[in-house]
């Protein structure tokens, strides 16, 4: 029996993510994870990347930006101006054509009837039309990506294989062995035409966008339709099919299937509960592995993805009461020593001197209000998720787990949160096991809560 596929569990989780991308949820270490080269920090960069990486599919398709950029050195030679006559002053001398009633009018304020003055009208050509305030903003927009979002990879584009098409000079954006990064760049600072038009103090509307739209020029067009793409992408304006064109395209590579299995049960643990709040996309500081938290029956939750959660620890060191003797514990804690000594010295890398640690795929802490008005940790829960259908594989993450819920401890006092006479009882610390389909069931034993769920279940709430 196959795994589950990577397109189910895309048609299980889009709904899913857009939803919860609109509530403002941010899944950045699940970002992190499955394309660990991109230098993405939040939501935002990832739906910017994703954007310069559009194309059409078929040709009856809209456009993506790789297809507007397959046409731009060719089109923004044929950009749209508008003209107007402008009067100008002229003394001894006649530029364009004379204005003989503004002529009069000059000589006759200047008391000088007789003095050749002129006053001559040119046509002028404007660039600030609606069309070209759009593509000036677009191509901003465009280059700034290219150019500052993704600066690391353009200087060092390999293992950036999916960015081909921007800086490959024999791409089909490519102009004369000149890569589309290199045209842009070009275009967008050197183009005379384009520098004379203004975006930085102009508010470019909803009803503009729309305007330009309705442009007779495919050209124009298309600018619009990308600019209004790309504000409906940040403003995290996404359907089903959009989220599950970003995951696939941007988020999950093909070998990272399991990030996106991860995300599956983040999903489902908070399906459980209601009135869940998310975390707001700009609080990048406070606790970033934190997706959400809520209030339920007097109880403070919060959880968190690839993490030890907000006040928990996942760390073992040897303990100096544990030394007096010549036993296994002396004998590592001299090996972890001489390695740190050893590694510093001739690799110049440090190393950890702890037994044991980790970070748990979800960790989700319930807090109880004292009568002093603050929370305190009441119960942890711990997900671990192998996207496996191995026995073998799957009886190394229940270890895992086990070894999660035994070890967990407070941070602030350093004390395990589970009580000696409770260990892996399930009593202040719960935990499930996360796997794929294992083509068996499970055999369920009641004096034991902790517990083994299999894809497509959803677990109930874990408290």
């Amino acid at each position: 029996m196959a795994k589950t596929s990577e397109d189910a569990l895309l048609d299980a989780v889009a709904d899913d993510f857009h939803t919860y991308l609109r509530k403002g949820v941010r899944f950045d270490r699940v970002i992190g994870s499955a394309h660990s080269d991109l230098e993405i920090d939040d939501i935002e960069t990832l739906l910017r990347i994703h954007f310069v990486l559009t194309e059409a599919e078929t040709d009856d398709e809209d456009v993506g930006v790789l297809d507007f950029m397959r046409e731009l050195e060719a089109r923004i030679r044929r950009m749209k101006t508008t003209t107007s006559p402008e009067a100008y002053e002229y003394h001894g001398e006649v530029r364009g054509r004379i204005d003989w009633q503004g002529t009069v009018k000059t000589r006759a304020r200047a008391g000088r009837l007789s003095e050749p003055i002129f006053v001559c009208n040119q046509s002028e050509e404007h660039y600030n039309i609606d069309e070209n305030l759009v593509l000036k903003r677009l191509l901003t927009v465009i280059h700034e990506i290219v150019t500052e979002d993704l600066e690391y990879a353009v200087d060092n584009p390999d293992g950036y294989g999916w960015l081909g098409p921007w800086v490959n000079s024999d791409s089909e954006i490519a102009v004369e062995a000149e890569s589309a990064v290199e045209m842009l760049d070009r275009i967008y600072e050197e183009n005379i035409y384009l520098q004379r038009i203004n975006v930085e103090e102009t508010d470019i509307t909803d009803r503009t966008i729309e305007s330009v739209k309705r442009s007779r020029s495919r050209f124009y067009q298309e600018a619009a339709i990308l600019l209004d793409r790309y504000r409906q992408l940040v403003n995290q304006e996404l359907d089903s099919d959009k989220a599950r064109e970003i995951l696939n395209h941007t988020i999950i590579a093909p070998e990272k299937t399991e990030v996106l299995f991860e995300l599956y049960w983040v999903f489902r643990v908070l399906d459980a509960y209601e009135g869940v709040q998310y975390r707001i996309l700009t609080d990048s500081r406070e606790s970033p592995s934190t997706i959400a938290t809520w209030e339920q029956d007097g109880f403070r939750f919060r959880l968190s993805h690839d993490s030890t959660g907000e006040k928990l620890t996942f760390n073992e060191s040897v303990g100096d009461e544990e030394l007096d003797q010549d036993g296994y514990l002396f004998r590592m804690n001299e090996v972890l020593a001489r390695w740190q000594s050893l590694s510093e010295q001739m690799l110049d890398r440090s190393g950890s001197g702890s037994l044991w640690g980790g970070r748990p795929d979800i960790v989700l802490e319930r807090y109880q209000a004292e009568e002093s008005g603050d929370w305190v940790l009441d119960q942890v829960f711990i997900g671990e998720v192998k996207y496996t259908q191995s026995l073998d594989y799957a009886a190394t993450g229940l270890r895992e787990l086990l070894e999660y819920m035994a070890f967990v401890r407070r941070a602030a006092t350093d004390e395990y949160v589970e009580a000696p006479e409770n260990i892996l009882d399930s009593v202040d610390v719960k935990g499930l096991l996360f796997v794929d389909d294992l083509g068996r069931e499970i055999p369920s034993n009641p004096e034991e809560k902790i517990e083994i769920v299999q894809y497509p279940e959803s677990p109930d709430q874990v408290f």
